[in-house]
């Protein structure tokens, strides 16, 4: 559930997925025993300098700052363990997987990469990466000029190209400028595996990358970027959060009801317990706070809610398949393939200490996965097998485990990911200063875990 496009051109760097027994095998690392938060379950309210809401990736990144800074923080998390979208299953496949969150966006450029190489976690860099039309067309590479090409020749348009309107969809344009399905670059293409289909996808996601298959299909030239790569960490993600909540106090089954707010501090309601703090930061999904499953009071500013109920959220269909054994035609790290859903596959598993069998996930977004979630559970996992098939070329192979989750009905999420355009000054904006926002409408671990801190160091600035 880990996702970027939306946000940046597609370039070369990966459209991921970024969604999410005990195992038989060792993985490197440090076990969540040996680094887990302090859980809390027998305190019951008292007052804190710091109340943080929610222990995923934000919530954890903000309570290390405040704890490390020598405030009194509790975490209060819903669920009945931490992580929040970012989960790790240990229950289902033969090694540990990831049902939300799955890979590290952007890796050594990211605070997340320095707590996975203190506990010793390797990482394997999705460097082999293609994408083809169909089955019968070749596979294309995503550092190839032939990933940008127009199949039925480059039009020529004028760059930069013309404005789209305000509420044009992606296909609307793309019809506008006279660019026929059939002639869609497979960079362009790209985007839709990652966001919602052309449809109803707002123009403006596509210009930038229209112009670049533009530019490229002219030049052959692949202009370089700066952006570090996509890494698949070879061990359980969450072993990462519970290294930065170590010795945090974190009280877990917790839902919050109310939070009560003023310039001299907060309370919040959780059940019959209160707990009291200077301040508080909220780390909720977006989902729950459109809900209104939390009571503020007063209630949020107008114009706060507006830009809340505003974010749109990714559908996000994510299966895993397990097989006994590799089961891929051809060293890949991820592929898309766009005759029909799923479209994208990546290889979860490789590189695992001592695993000699293959994770692949299946993934879709938008249209295409809701009509794969609104299939039985086992219809979702023959989709997904077909599709594996297809890829191995084998119409025989069958997987030995699977497993899928629909985030949409998770009550503590209500949703898989925030897309497209996002108002953040307005729905991070402290209330009162003692009011503090992260999390919610960031769409991978790391940017979560730098909002994370950077609410911590608001609180700090406040307080000082």
């Amino acid at each position: 559930m880990e996702k970027r496009m939306g946000d940046v051109v597609f370039s070369r760097r990966a459209l991921l997925g970024g969604m999410l027994g005990a195992g038989a095998i060792m993985l490197v690392g440090c076990g969540p025993d040996e680094t887990a938060p302090s859980p809390s379950a027998g305190s019951s309210g008292g007052h804190y300098d710091v109340i943080v809401i929610g222990a995923g990736s934000a919530g954890m990144a903000a309570a290390r700052q405040l704890v490390d800074a020598g405030k009194k923080v509790i975490v209060l998390e819903a669920r009945d363990r931490v992580g929040g979208r970012m989960w790790t299953d240990r229950t289902l496949l033969s090694i540990p997987h990831e049902r939300g969150a799955s890979l590290c966006h952007g890796g050594p450029d990211t605070e997340t990469w320095a707590w996975a190489q203190q506990l010793g976690i390797k990482a394997r860099k999705f460097e082999n990466t293609f994408s083809r039309y169909s089955p019968s067309t070749p596979w294309v590479g995503w550092d190839s000029p032939d990933f940008y090409a127009f199949p039925e020749g480059a039009l020529g348009l004028p760059l930069p190209l013309p404005q789209p309107g305000e509420k044009e969809s992606a296909l609307q344009y793309l019809e506008r400028l006279g660019i026929a399905s059939s002639n869609y670059p497979l960079a362009l293409l790209g985007i839709q595996v990652d966001t919602e289909q052309f449809a109803v996808y707002p123009a403006s996601g596509v210009v930038d990358t229209l112009a670049t298959c533009l530019t490229v299909s002219k030049t052959g030239v692949i202009e370089p970027d700066d952006y570090a790569g996509d890494y698949k960490l070879l061990g359980p993600y969450v072993d990462v959060l519970n290294a930065v909540g170590k010795g945090v106090d974190v009280r877990l089954e917790t839902p919050i009801e109310t939070i009560d707010y003023s310039g001299s501090g907060v309370s919040v309601q959780a059940g019959e317990e209160a707990f009291e703090a200077d301040a508080c930061v909220v780390t909720v999904p977006i989902g729950v706070l459109q809900a209104r499953s939390i009571t503020f009071s007063p209630p949020l500013e107008d114009d706060r809610m507006a830009a809340i109920d505003a974010v749109k959220q990714t559908v996000a269909y994510k299966t895993i398949l397990e097989f006994d054994h590799p089961v891929r035609p051809q060293d890949f790290d991820m592929v898309n393939q766009h005759d029909e859903g799923p479209c994208q596959f990546w290889d979860e598993s490789t590189g695992m200490p001592g695993y000699n069998g293959q994770l692949i996930v299946a993934w879709d977004t938008g249209d295409r996965a809701r009509e794969l979630l609104a299939l039985s559970e086992q219809e979702r996992y023959d989709a997904a097998l077909a599709g594996v098939r297809k890829l191995a070329g084998d119409q025989g192979l069958n997987c030995v485990g699977a497993s899928n989750y629909d985030w949409r009905n998770d009550e503590f999420a209500l949703g898989a990911y925030a897309t497209g355009e996002r108002d953040q000054e307005t729905i991070y904006r402290p209330a009162k200063d003692t009011l503090f926002w992260a999390g919610a409408i960031k769409s991978s671990v790391a940017s979560a875990h730098s909002s994370g801190l950077e609410a911590a160091q608001a609180v700090l600035v406040a307080s000082s």
